[in-house]
């Protein structure tokens, strides 16, 4: 096995998954009980237990609920759940073994409880640098910090949704998101500390970061898409009133994770913002009388205006899974084969009447549901009576008994594409000052009229609709987002670990570590082939030829059968730009020891 420098990092008393488990099986019957109240065990139980097991997270918040919590030597809580925001071991708050776990639910679970974003550890020993030449000193690491050290950028996005601070990360590694200046600094601890270290002790924020090993780490790990979200999170504000809102217990739903929008949906910050001041609109009008009675009882319609596969079908399947709600979508094709002679409709009828009907029970169904009708450009005037109007207005005239205001309709289209592309060109780029400003005002004002005109089938929900959400072209920064979200997928998938065994879980190609140290090269390759008439999926076919290159290389790297020895190393493989050729290409780099994670 070849000498290798490893990125891994270990937290302390974590022990592996392996004598994790040996240690709950050598404890016999009632094993799994003892291991939860075994204390040195205890950071182990909270980066494995299994977050969707009811009786682990008890016994996990009841071990919590008796360890010490910030400036106390002991203290007995006698809520447990409140023992998810203060918690310690030895010092370290408890969210920094869920952030180690790698679990994004369990990890969510403690920022719901009330852990902070924004905890800090004294982190010494946190990984072996003797090969780095320099000796580490201990740090107080942010927690946003040790998840960018994880290579986790879906963690990272969930800590910055919660209110991480993005600063505590110093600026040359976040900026600019293509090629930030860090690029241009000496590669050795000694260069570091001189072009860096020995003045980052200036900003408050980053004073934590002036160990040369560690700055080295973070600057390997803080990758492009890491770099976008960072920006994200520092130009789109969330304040603290719309949290305020998001949070307010009169209502069912947590409407903090709808922050994560921004992170999720790439390129479309007006649509986000839009859909974020809409939601808490709606939110506040179900609980209070305000503005005025006469709006409670209404549907919300949107209708989401723009080029294809720009983030319109994304946003609404994260709403529905940030917030957990269900969501039904419609075509022409379901009018023409469920609707009877009196044009009701067989599948949209029942899912009204279950979601928001006077019988439906509060504890039983979400507190609102989603209806998405598709191309409605391509849409007969008999579907939108079956799937929208007549629904609507028989709730109006009494024939039937529902609740509409629990109903969020949302209607996707190609009819304003000219005049939001034209609105694109005309203005790019496209800053937060000309969408919000009179420019995007503009904008809104020329849509809406062109909808009241009467001259296409969106007349019909002139009125009712509440907002027209334009998505724009990506711009370059969105367009190397993409590129990269679509190679850490790949990287995702060739990660997974190789199994012989004949079953279910067989995999003859994993254990696969891509490395791409000068990430914007490949995702500029990538974002070559973005087309905006056919948005995200016109870069999927460049990603599909790296990952075919790729398996050409694992082919070919090895005339040996693939062996219990594979299942046991993970292979570093390297992609390479060429520039002439306008080519990437796949070398083997280090083979290393598997992790236990």
């Amino acid at each position: 096995m070849q000498k290798y420098k490893t990125r891994q990092i270990k937290l302390p008393r974590v022990e592996s998954r392996r004598d994790y488990e040996e240690f709950k099986s050598s404890a016999g019957k009632g094993g799994f009980f003892k291991a939860f109240f075994n204390r040195p065990m205890l950071p182990s139980t909270i980066v494995y237990y299994n977050i969707y097991d009811d009786f682990s997270v008890k016994e996990v918040a009841r071990q919590l609920s008796v360890l010490p919590v910030a400036g106390c030597n002991y203290r007995e809580v006698q809520a447990p759940l409140t023992a998810y925001r203060n918690s310690l071991i030895n010092g370290t708050p408890t969210i920094f073994y869920a952030v180690y776990s790698r679990d994004p639910e369990k990890i969510k679970k403690w920022l719901k409880e009330g852990a902070d974003p924004n905890s800090v550890a004294d982190l010494g020993d946190l990984f072996d640098s003797k090969e780095d030449g320099y000796k580490p000193v201990p740090v107080k690491m942010p927690l946003l910090a040790f998840a960018i050290l994880l290579e986790e950028p879906e963690i990272v996005r969930l800590l910055l949704t919660f209110g991480a601070n993005p600063l505590v990360i110093p600026g040359i590694l976040r900026l600019p998101v293509i090629k930030p200046a860090i690029y241009r600094l000496s590669k050795s601890p000694e260069g570091i500390t001189k072009e860096f270290v020995e003045n980052t002790s200036r900003d408050e924020a980053t004073k934590w970061c002036t160990d040369a090993v560690v700055f080295n780490r973070l600057k390997l790990a803080t990758n492009l898409s890491i770099r976008y979200d960072l920006q994200k999170a520092d130009t789109f504000k969330i304040t603290a009133r719309q949290r305020q809102l998001a949070q307010d217990p009169q209502s069912k739903i947590d409407y903090t994770p709808l922050f994560k929008l921004h992170f999720d949906i790439i390129g479309q910050d007006l649509a986000v913002k839009k859909i974020i001041q809409e939601l808490l609109r709606r939110k506040v009008r179900k609980i209070s009388s305000w503005p005025c009675e006469s709006t409670r009882d209404r549907p919300t319609v949107f209708i989401f205006a723009g080029p294809k596969d720009h983030g319109q079908s994304k946003m609404i399947t994260q709403i529905v899974h940030n917030l957990g709600i269900p969501f039904f979508s419609f075509i022409e094709s379901d009018h023409t084969l469920y609707s009877d002679p009196d044009g009701k409709n067989q599948m949209l009828e029942p899912l009204l009447d279950e979601q928001a009907g006077s019988k439906s029970k509060p504890d039983e169904v979400s507190e609102f549901c989603i209806f998405v009708l598709e191309n409605v450009e391509e849409m007969s005037s008999g579907a939108l009576n079956s799937l929208f109007t007549g629904p609507i207005k028989a709730n109006k005239d009494g024939s039937t008994s529902r609740d509409l205001s629990k109903t969020i309709w949302v209607v996707t289209t190609n009819i304003l594409n000219p005049m939001i592309t034209a609105f694109y060109e005309e203005h790019r780029p496209l800053t937060p000052e000309k969408m919000m400003g009179k420019e995007g005002q503009a904008l809104m004002s020329a849509m809406k009229k062109f909808v009241r005109s009467g001259t296409t089938n969106l007349s019909v929900f002139a009125d009712y609709v509440d907002s027209i959400i334009p998505f724009f072209p990506f711009d370059e920064n969105g367009q190397l987002a993409l590129a990269h979200r679509g190679l850490w997928k790949l990287r995702s998938q060739l990660l997974r670990p190789i199994r012989l065994a004949n079953d279910y879980r067989r995999n003859l190609l994993g254990n696969i570590k891509l490395v791409t140290e000068k990430d914007y090269q490949h995702c500029r390759m990538i974002a070559k082939s973005y087309n905006p008439n056919e948005g995200a999926g016109s870069m999927k076919q460049a990603v599909a030829d790296i990952e075919r290159e790729i398996f050409y290389h694992f082919l070919e790297s090895s005339e040996d059968a693939i062996s219990e020895k594979d299942e046991k190393e993970v292979t570093e493989y390297i992609l390479k730009v060429e520039k002439e050729n306008d080519a990437i290409l796949v070398q083997t780099g280090n083979v290393m020891p598997k992790e236990d994670f």
